[in-house]
């Protein structure tokens, strides 16, 4: 008769503690200090890093479009700057990296707009007798479902 092989030992995520981790991360909390808010091995929450994707979300938070733009802008001024080794070629290839790093709004832009403009409207409802409170809210509403359909990659919330 064959040994019996152990049963593999299956392993439940619990949700609650995967947001929770996953919004300490986001906020720059060191690894240790997650495990032990959280209840969870160092290893848990490698993984949960590794498959989630955590490093890359992060960084994408932290460094916006416009530090990437400056960047780019600076490093242009710099080649300027420099006559005595100026290169075309790499001028040309940081001017198109340029270019290329601003094709479109990310999400990030969208909700500051949005809000710039909600300042707006609430600076000028003196000056408007149309801009209600109301009026504002519905804006609101339909701004955070654009956000919501951008973030889910052109799906509608709850459709």
């Amino acid at each position: 008769m064959a040994a019996k092989k152990p049963k593999a030992k299956v392993i439940t995520r619990s949700p609650e503690k995967y947001e929770y981790a996953y919004l300490l991360f986001m906020q720059t909390i060191p690894s240790q200090d997650i495990c032990k808010r959280v209840g969870i091995s160092a290893p848990t929450l490698k993984s949960w890093k590794d498959s989630g994707g955590w490093e890359g979300k992060r960084a994408s938070r932290t460094i916006s479009m416009d530090d990437l733009m400056q960047k780019a802008l600076q490093r242009i001024n710099d080649m300027l700057s420099n006559e005595v080794n100026f290169s075309a070629d790499a001028f040309a290839k940081a001017v198109k990296q340029l270019k290329e790093l601003k094709t479109s709004n990310t999400v990030d832009d969208d909700i500051n707009c949005f809000m710039s403009f909600q300042d707006f409207l609430i600076q000028q409802r003196p000056s408007y007798r149309d801009l209600t409170d109301e009026f504002i809210k519905c804006i609101t509403k339909y701004q955070d479902i654009y956000i919501q359909f951008r973030l889910g990659n052109g799906k509608l919330p709850g459709k």
